[in-house]
């Protein structure tokens, strides 16, 4: 099993970096790996609502992604499938002051070693959440010049 953390500080509350997080159809422009993105079952963000992912990119892919936990601007959680690999994701969204949120990210790859296209999915993950989280903060940080 491959385990990974990371984290970013924006200059935003946790409700702004959550309004970021939660507006799946800007996604693409924090990694441009992505197809289609469309709720499949339930209400956006609820436990139990599920989301179909895809990704066109370093392989063509669906994920299956099961939001199993949710409070908005404070946690989520959810399991994602694809290609014989399993990803539990959490990401926390910590209030730093009025305008400043850490958001912290963290998971498990099982099982630890595939190779996805040309590339073990342990790297692909790292470099994908650095890649993801590093642009969700850019946005998050413009966000809040553009209201203030």
């Amino acid at each position: 099993m491959y385990r990974f953390q990371y984290s970013v500080t924006t200059n935003t509350s946790a409700s702004g970096a959550w309004e970021v997080f939660s507006d799946w159809e800007r996604w693409n422009s924090f990694a441009s790996v992505y197809g289609q993105l469309r709720w499949r079952e339930g209400a956006p963000w609820s436990i139990g609502s599920r989301m179909e992912i895809e990704i066109v990119r370093p392989v063509k892919a669906v994920i299956d992604h099961l939001i199993i936990c949710c409070e908005p601007a404070r946690e989520i959680g959810w399991i994602d499938r694809a290609l014989g690999i399993t990803i539990g994701q959490w990401v926390e969204f910590e209030q730093q002051g009025p305008d400043k949120t850490r958001v912290n990210t963290w998971g498990e790859v099982a099982p630890s070693g595939r190779m996805v296209g040309e590339r073990p999915v342990d790297a692909l993950v790292a470099s994908f959440i650095e890649t993801w989280y590093e642009n969700f903060r850019r946005a998050c940080d413009q966000l809040a010049e553009a209201t203030n």
